[in-house]
């Protein structure tokens, strides 16, 4: 059952590669701090930013000096504009495809404040950014494994140059990695499917405490690898609920070892690909989110010239409030809540999810950004899925692209979110936005 497709599987050899490869990321970590470089930011959006983001939390000590900026809200921007210590920052700009919209907005923010020695890369050969790093002579610039998809990366440059740049025991992290056994991890994948065809299709992510965020990531993964032709797994993250549901299956078995993350993100990564075999879907593969991407450049462009972007739209989608959404849930129904505001800003989207908390009928799941939202429409099937779009406001005045962005992304996000669920049911699927 479990076939290889010659599509995106270098991440199998990524422990192996990484290990070669890690002496020259310690290296490239320790001159930069000998030049002063001791704070890191990772400017990158999904399976380019998360795997840093689960290291730095799980290594909290070491975490302290590293963060990510993947949010285009001007709050989360300027928070990191404002830190005080810009002159002592290194920004590593990872992006794929090398035309990441928000990510190379952060780039052109932060490049009229910084030197170019400021600044490292990781992309394909041959992209876009790659030809800007090269031309205005970045620190470095690291090639991103063509045969590796984004959010497959963990255990490539994408992962491990921030591990060296937080001091971290990388070698130890791809040591345990490789000795994932495949049969155990492809039977995780097995669980998942009989789960997901049995109608536990929502995965509840409970990892303990010290790896707490690795959740994240698995969210990712799971969401935008079987999410598609009306299939799929929706997983949920920071479940308020303890009780168990007739459409969940709780995943509680993780290593609470920070040093075992690389083994649990390979572990994931061969279980994501048997589910999404067994699924008949393709597990490498991201068409909603491609769609997503298109839109919110097409919006962007139509925002041209200063104007309010998404004011050439003549007609909003149709709306509900969130008691009628309440009054109206049926069995297998979800709910996504997707919030373009700061980071930690999440308070209205929260009481819309409690709202829902007393209800038998539907789950409650709030992603923290809409980084995915639009890969779960596929896995809706026959069901409903609703999506509530919150955006802060753009900051005016601002020379760049980057202040529109908030609201760009939701539309862009909802519109590709309403598509994806028009072609996998034929049942009506609704969006409220304020």
């Amino acid at each position: 059952m479990f076939r290889r497709r010659m599509n995106r599987t270098g991440w199998i050899d990524a422990p192996r590669d990484s290990l070669a490869q890690w002496d020259a990321l310690a290296r490239f970590a320790t001159e930069a701090r000998r030049d002063g470089l001791t704070r890191t930011v990772v400017c990158g959006m999904g399976g380019s930013s998360l795997a840093p983001q689960v290291l730095a939390a799980a290594f909290a000590e070491a975490g302290a000096s590293l963060s990510v900026l993947d949010s285009t809200d001007p709050a989360a921007v300027l928070a990191v504009a404002r830190a005080g210590d810009l002159d002592r920052t290194l920004f590593l700009i990872s992006s794929k495809s090398g035309t990441t919209v928000e990510t190379l907005a952060f780039y052109r923010y932060f490049a009229a404040r910084l030197p170019a020695a400021h600044f490292a890369a990781i992309t394909d050969p041959g992209t876009p950014l790659e030809a800007l790093a090269r031309e205005r002579r970045f620190r470095a610039v690291f090639p991103h494994p063509v045969s590796v998809g984004g959010r497959y990366a963990a255990l490539t440059v994408v992962g491990m140059l921030p591990a060296a740049l937080l001091q971290l025991d990388g070698r130890a992290l791809l040591e345990r990695a490789r000795a994932v056994e495949v049969p155990a991890a492809r039977a995780l994948g097995v669980r998942l499917a009989a789960a997901a065809r049995a109608g536990r299709d929502k995965l509840v992510l409970r990892p303990p405490p010290p790896v707490a965020r690795l959740a994240d990531w698995i969210e990712q993964l799971v969401a935008e690898s079987s999410g598609k032709q009306g299939r799929g797994v929706v997983p949920i993250v920071d479940d308020p609920s303890d009780g168990r549901r007739p459409d969940s299956e709780i995943m509680a078995e993780f290593s609470a070892d920070p040093l075992d993350l690389g083994a649990e993100f390979l572990t994931w990564e061969f279980a994501t690909w048997e589910l999404c075999d067994r699924l008949g879907v393709n597990a490498f593969d991201q068409p909603d989110v491609e769609e997503a991407k298109q839109l919110a450049r097409e919006e962007l462009a139509r925002g041209g010239g200063g104007g309010a972007v998404g004011a050439q739209h003549a007609a909003p989608p149709p709306t509900l409030t969130p008691a009628a959404l309440r009054r109206a849930a049926r069995p297998g129904d979800y709910l996504a809540i997707a919030t373009c505001t700061p980071p930690a800003s999440c308070t209205r989207a929260a009481r819309t999810r409690a709202c829902f908390s007393s209800s038998p009928r539907t789950m409650r799941w709030m992603p923290k950004s809409p980084r995915w939202a639009s890969a779960s429409a596929g896995s809706s099937g026959r069901r409903r899925a609703v999506t509530f779009a919150r955006y802060s406001r753009a900051v005016g005045g601002s020379p760049t692209r980057i202040w529109r962005a908030p609201r760009t992304r939701a539309t862009s996000s909802r519109s590709a979110l309403l598509r994806g669920l028009e072609r996998a049911s034929p049942r009506s699927a609704a969006s409220s936005s304020p």
